[in-house]
């Protein structure tokens, strides 16, 4: 299971009663992969639109791509069997890309601060991921 600092926790609990910790952006403003998280993008390459993943996801189901700086193509559309790319930005944590719901079978491993196309098996047929140490 992946831990996070309390300082992350207590900003999780702030957001979540709708307390903005950011500065406020343009809605033009593009968004790009960040330290701390596994993007996970929509095309191979690490283009078109990315979901940034930040804890363990059993099923990516209900999860969505928007638009990143990579472009805009698959924003909207699921997570879950429509992935091509991750680029880890997690530079502890490597991240495990999951054919099946809740990390079962084939799978691939992208290490910590790595990035690859997924392969023949996983591309477009990812369900989970989970972070390794």
């Amino acid at each position: 299971m992946r831990i996070r600092t309390l300082a992350t926790a207590g900003a999780v609990a702030l957001a979540g009663f709708g307390v903005s910790l950011g500065t406020a952006g343009s809605a033009s403003a593009a968004e790009y992969c960040t330290t701390g998280y596994a993007c996970l993008y929509y095309n191979s390459d690490f283009k078109g639109a990315f979901y940034r993943q930040y804890f363990d996801i059993p099923n990516y189901a209900g999860y969505y791509f928007s638009a990143s700086a990579a472009g805009s193509a698959g924003a909207g559309v699921a997570v879950k069997n429509n992935t091509a790319s991750v680029d880890n930005w997690d530079f502890d944590w490597g991240i495990r890309q999951y054919f099946n719901s809740n990390y079962g079978g084939a799978s691939q491993a992208i290490p910590a601060g790595g990035a690859a196309n997924l392969n023949a098996t996983l591309k477009n047929d990812n369900a989970s991921g989970k972070f390794y140490n």
